[in-house]
Formats: C-alpha cells, sequence, structure tokens
C-alpha cells in the first residue's frame, strides 16, 4: 500500500497505472516506428523514380548530343554544297561570257565536224 495525501492507494492500482503509461509509450513508440518505416519506403520510391529520371535525361542528352553533332556535319555539307554551287554558276557565267563573243561564222565552225577549233581555250 502506498500512502497519498490523507488517503491510501492500493498498489494494484499504482501498477496498473504504471503499466498503462508503460503499454501508451510502448504503443506510441510502435506507432512512431511504423511512419518511420512507412516514410522510408515512400523515399526509397521517390529516389527511384529521381533516379530513373536522371538515366532518362542522360539519355536525352546523349540524343541531342548526337543531333548537334548530325546538324553541324548537315550544315557543313550545305556550305559545301553552296561554294560548289556558286563555282558553277561562276564557270557557266564565264562560258557564257566567251559565248556572247563569238561571232557567227566562228559559231558554224564549232558546230561543223572538223572544221574548226574549240575557240573556248583562247
Amino acid at each position: 500500500m502506498v500512502l497519498v495525501g490523507d488517503g491510501i492507494v492500493n498498489s494494484k492500482l499504482v501498477q496498473a497505472v504504471v503499466i498503462a503509461g508503460g503499454a501508451l509509450v510502448a504503443l506510441v513508440f510502435v506507432k512512431l516506428m511504423y511512419d518511420m518505416s512507412t516514410n522510408m519506403n515512400e523515399m526509397t520510391g521517390h529516389i527511384g523514380s529521381l533516379a530513373r529520371d536522371v538515366t532518362a535525361m542522360n539519355a536525352s542528352v546523349e540524343r541531342m548530343a548526337n543531333n548537334v553533332t548530325y546538324m553541324s556535319q548537315s550544315m557543313l555539307r550545305i556550305e559545301d554544297n553552296m561554294q560548289e554551287m556558286g563555282q558553277a554558276i561562276t564557270r557557266g557565267s564565264e562560258q557564257f561570257e566567251q559565248f556572247q563573243q563569238w561571232t557567227p561564222a566562228e559559231m558554224m565552225r564549232q558546230v561543223i565536224p572538223g572544221e574548226g577549233s574549240d575557240l573556248r581555250g583562247r
């Protein structure tokens, strides 16, 4: 028996209160452990998702780098083709200028076989 204030409290009641308090603390601890486990699982899922997103991003960056390389090569080919086209136009205009300088007699010599020489070489 325990003495409390003016009266006497049964020791079994004190034991029951202590056990109930301990059980309550244990339940709170179990609930905290459950919440922590649930949160850890959720965080693991987020980390897995993040890892998949980073992997996908790396693949996208690699595809983008390949596309930029291909685009650069295409631009170089376009530039080469433009230069070749400019050279062809220049050669064509030079030949046209030579053609404009020919007289009708020189033109006839060009079309009659064995009669004339190629005047474009002059």
